[in-house]
């Protein structure tokens, strides 16, 4: 199987390099620095500056750099992104050079498209808040196809021998070559059904993978309803249903450890001003996971100046959550993943963000923000946890 992938790989890439007359690149860095202190007497730090990119999502930062080739009749092309990833926080923190994907295609006719390499595919991805489901149903180092039977209709099938978390996120160039035996390979099937200006609806599976990311070890089913029918209003429900299948125990999982997740995004522009809120339910079979994970993430901004100073004030309330560490006392502050559930209703988080960002262009913006945590442990005393950051994205 690897060597028919590999083989049908450089023939998507030789059909692209051979016809490609539109070759392109574009670029994105994201990096901050966001000064953190705590009431937290287990904390090995009084106060501490750290480097971290809010629009990234990550520790560190990140730099990339975008590739894209295809011939004059859009029959065949490639397609890469290389990034610099940062993986810590502190000033002497590691990066990650890697592939967040690096694939060929060939559209044969004009229903069917072909990727092969590390691939990347945003069709089934669901598109709310909270969720982030960028893995989508065509992600990892293998092969993708799919069929566009009817107008709106897209049907995609996946066989990833090494597993990936899709164009979000890095993939060690080092760790690609890590392939799983043909029953450990992760499947994907996809069914998405857009009407435009009325509804989207989609609903991917994915098979266990033996040979990846450890979160993508679980058979996982992902679906979206989203409303387009309302000019100016966001309305995405999502569902996701993990651990249904174990390659470890050979069987069923969902009994003992699935967990399922409802996610339900809202937004709504009235001229310079917007509003919504995020929420999230989560249920978990796990041991000493008895209660649902809730939380609420009400927000609304302000434009003024054309757009050019953008306030904005975010509030969250997690019950039966923490905060969500990228190591040690660190902390991710982006606006969407910045607390887990911990399916104990004894813990929670309450986070207040206020913030400004400033838009010097459309490709350059900086960011000033404070966050600021509260922790209710299962046991012990609560703290609070503050950051201070001012942020740059540029985009070229």
């Amino acid at each position: 199987m690897k060597r028919f992938l590999c083989v049908l790989f450089v023939a998507c890439a030789i059909a692209a390099l051979g016809f490609a007359q539109d070759f392109r690149f574009s670029g994105y860095m994201n990096y901050g620095l966001g000064l953190e202190a705590t009431s937290n007497d287990n904390a090995n730090y009084d106060a501490r500056l750290r480097v971290a990119g809010v629009d990234s999502e990550q520790g560190g930062g990140r730099f990339r750099l975008n590739g894209s080739y295809s011939n004059e009749g859009k029959t065949a092309g490639a397609d890469l992104r290389l990034q610099l990833q940062g993986t810590g926080t502190n000033w002497d923190s590691t990066h990650n050079l890697g592939l967040a994907y690096a694939y060929g295609w060939i559209k044969p006719v004009d229903f069917l498209t072909i990727k092969a390499g590390l691939v990347s595919d945003s069709t089934f991805e669901t598109g709310g808040a909270i969720l982030r489901d960028d893995a989508g149903g065509g992600a990892g180092a293998g092969l993708f196809i799919k069929l566009t039977p009817i107008e709106g209709l897209d049907i995609g099938v996946g066989a990833y021998p090494r597993s990936s978390d899709g164009g979000n996120n890095n993939n060690k160039i080092e760790d690609i070559a890590t392939w799983g035996e043909w029953y450990k390979v992760k499947y994907t099937l996809g069914v998405a059904y857009t009407m435009p200006e009325v509804f989207k609806v989609s609903a991917s599976f994915r098979s266990a993978n033996d040979a990846g990311i450890s979160s993508r070890n679980n058979g996982r089913v992902v679906g979206e309803v989203r409303l387009l029918m309302v000019k100016d209003l966001t309305a995405i429900l999502e569902l996701d249903v993990a651990n249904i299948y174990s390659l470890a125990k050979k069987g069923d999982e969902f009994d003992a450890t699935g967990t399922i997740g409802i996610f339900e995004t809202f937004a709504y522009k009235m001229d310079d001003l917007s509003f919504g809120l995020n929420a999230a339910q989560y249920f978990s079979n796990g041991n000493n996971h008895d209660d649902m994970g809730l939380r609420l993430n009400p927000w609304v901004s302000y434009s003024l100046n054309e757009g050019k100073i953008v306030p904005r004030l975010d509030g969250v309330f997690f019950l039966g959550g923490d905060r969500h560490t990228t190591g040690g006392d660190a902390y991710k502050y982006d606006r969407r993943s910045d607390v887990v559930p911990t399916y104990n209703s004894d813990q929670w988080v309450l986070n207040v963000r206020p913030s400004v960002k400033i838009n010097i262009d459309s490709r350059t913006s900086f960011e000033i923000g404070d966050v600021l945590y509260y922790r209710n442990p299962a046991s012990g005393d609560g703290f609070v946890y503050n950051i201070f950051y001012v942020d740059l994205v540029v985009r070229f």
